[in-house]
């Protein structure tokens, strides 16, 4: 049998517990269509994965996403507990914490000091805790954070990214397809206001060539937004009769 130890081990156990329906963990991973990607079919290179994420004997394999296969990508080493405190990813944040050469290059004493660090968490714990309030509107739906900001270096390469892409203090961090996931193609930095326009239950409305709120469309036409939405919503007006209706009451 494999040392469960060792590098070797922990390959041993990812590929019989989704390929081998024998072993008692079969059910929970391989019946349930849980696989391993193509690339770590190959131990040499799951090996070279463990050594480049600082494999040391004794650590075991978490996924970040307990429904999704094990991947570069999904992956992280952490102690045994790590899936027990439901949080691969927390261990991530501990290895974060100790990092005293990416906090030199960052320039703070510790991460927590950075205002980008707890966003970062929070956009973490959005996804992947379960027991955070927000899972049910962000993980549960499927949306997921990109590796480059999830993996080894994430905090660095969000940190980074936020300062080149307009961070400052006050600014919201904005999906531009809130059907999509965190990554630098998707995301932006706004003011809480922009990013209430772009929330996913606002309705849009072509107007005048444009996709727009009604909030937006009130300001454009100087009327009330309280009677637009009530026309609208109580009156089933189309938008354009809506508008007119505001417009001739108030002549």
């Amino acid at each position: 049998m494999a040392d469960l130890n060792s590098v070797g081990g922990l390959h041993y156990e990812m590929m019989r517990r989704c390929y081998n329906p024998k072993s008692i963990a079969f059910k929970s991973y391989g019946a349930k269509g849980i696989k391993v990607c193509e690339e770590w079919h190959d131990r040499d290179n799951f090996r070279k994965w463990c050594d480049e994420n600082g494999y040391t004997k004794g650590l075991r394999l978490n996924r970040i996403d307990s429904t999704k296969d094990y991947c570069p990508e999904n992956c992280v080493l952490g102690n045994k507990n790590c899936k027990d405190q439901n949080s691969a990813y927390q261990k991530l944040y501990r290895n974060i914490r100790q990092n005293k050469a990416v906090k030199k290059e960052l320039g703070i004493e510790r991460y927590t000091d950075s205002p980008l660090y707890r966003k970062h968490k929070s956009m973490m714990e959005r996804c992947y805790d379960e027991k955070n309030i927000s899972y049910p509107y962000y993980g549960a739906r499927g949306i997921d954070v990109c590796f480059e900001w999830r993996g080894k270096d994430g905090v660095k390469n969000f940190i980074a990214w936020s300062m080149r892409n307009g961070y400052k203090h006050g600014l919201s961090l904005d999906r531009i397809d809130n059907d999509k996931g965190y990554c630098p193609e998707n995301c932006r930095w706004v003011t809480i206001q922009e990013q209430a326009i772009n929330k996913r239950r606002n309705k849009k409305y072509e107007w005048k060539g444009q996709t727009l709120i009604l909030a937006q469309i009130s300001r454009m036409e100087n009327i009330s937004y309280g009677k637009l939405y009530g026309r609208i919503n109580n009156n089933h007006m189309s938008i354009k009769d809506a508008i007119k209706d505001i417009k001739k009451s108030t002549e």
